[in-house]
């Protein structure tokens, strides 16, 4: 459909005859207009599939995008252009390839671009597979605190940068696991202050080991923050306010929901309206009212489905004992 636009108003324009007879600056208008139609077309379809499939409102949905989509189109277009005027002048298609080399440049640096993401995500997916083989109790829940994360930072009305930064500090806020003896992890019953102590070690652990994790910029600050409460009584630092990072505090609200509502061998879901409630209970002493907030309009929107993390215990045999703190958020 956008392809069809853009010919179509290329066409409209008489384009076609401005680049036959090379009439310049005026074969630029409707190659001009053409790009601004296809990114039109583009962008009404995008934003379309985002409201469809996400639920997001249609202003959101569509925000940025028709700028995101316009310079990359119209560097094409014009490479595009100059292609078709070049073939047509004495030089003929060797002057046409003197523009097909910068065009082969630009998408090997653009696929390079794509490799380094896949490698960002390659690298979360082994250090998130490494903590639930050795928490197996909370397998999944790295990937729905990051899903979470996500819906509150959309809510705020956060860019996509951060957005994406937040889902990464969702899914890696708990990777200090990975320092933390495996027996204390799957320990049965209640821990001893020792063992407690040892276990809020796991967000400067898992700071430390994302230091050489560039990408990650701000998350690393989740990581580090995402156990600090609003009254100061967290940890590692006791920050209060303020002064713990954005980014905590949003994953602190998201890490809380989930474990809530996911079935765990030590407690059973609780309803999304029951999680809700204890969030806003909490809020102001324990999380950011903002964040509650967000994360509740998010949930009214899009709903939210809680999945087992862990297998049940068989008929007849009780859940583990809770091992966990003074409100219904804390947990290991």
């Amino acid at each position: 459909l956008a392809v069809w636009a853009a010919g179509r108003t290329h066409h409209a324009l008489d384009g076609s005859a401005a680049v036959e007879d090379s009439v310049f600056p005026y074969a630029l208008l409707p190659a001009g207009a053409a790009v601004l139609a296809f990114c039109l077309v583009l962008t009404l379809l995008d934003g379309a599939m985002h409201v469809a499939a996400d639920r997001l409102p249609p202003r959101r949905a569509w925000r940025g995008l028709f700028t995101r989509s316009l310079a990359p189109v119209a560097v094409h277009g014009l490479a595009g252009l100059m292609t078709a005027v070049l073939w047509r002048s004495p030089y003929g298609p060797v002057a046409a390839l003197l523009v097909l080399l910068p065009m082969g440049v630009s998408c090997w640096v653009f696929a390079q671009y794509h490799r380094e993401r896949a490698a960002h995500q390659a690298t979360i997916r082994a250090l998130v597979q490494a903590v639930d083989i050795k928490d197996g109790y909370t397998r999944g829940h790295s990937e729905r605190v990051g899903q979470a994360s996500v819906m509150i930072a959309r809510q705020l009305g956060l860019d996509d940068e951060r957005v994406e930064v937040l889902r990464f500090a969702g899914i890696l806020h708990d990777v200090g696991k990975l320092g933390v003896p495996t027996r204390l992890l799957r320990k049965e019953g209640p821990l001893t202050p020792e063992e407690r102590r040892i276990i809020e070690l796991h967000p400067e652990y898992g700071h430390e080991m994302t230091r050489g994790i560039s990408f990650l910029g701000e998350a690393r600050a989740a990581i580090l923050h995402h156990h600090e409460r609003l009254d100061g009584s967290g940890y590692p630092y006791g920050l209060a306010g303020t002064q713990i990072p954005e980014c905590a505090r949003v994953v602190a609200v998201a890490d809380a929901f989930d474990a809530m509502t996911s079935t765990r061998s030590y407690s059973r879901a609780r309803p999304v309206e029951v999680a809700v409630a204890e969030l806003e209970r909490c809020a102001g002493a324990q999380f950011d009212p903002r964040m509650v907030g967000a994360l509740a309009a998010a949930l009214r929107r899009h709903g939210w489905r809680p999945e087992v993390t862990a297998d049940e215990p068989a008929p007849g045999v009780p859940p583990r004992q809770r091992t966990h703190g003074r409100t219904t958020g804390a947990h290991r």
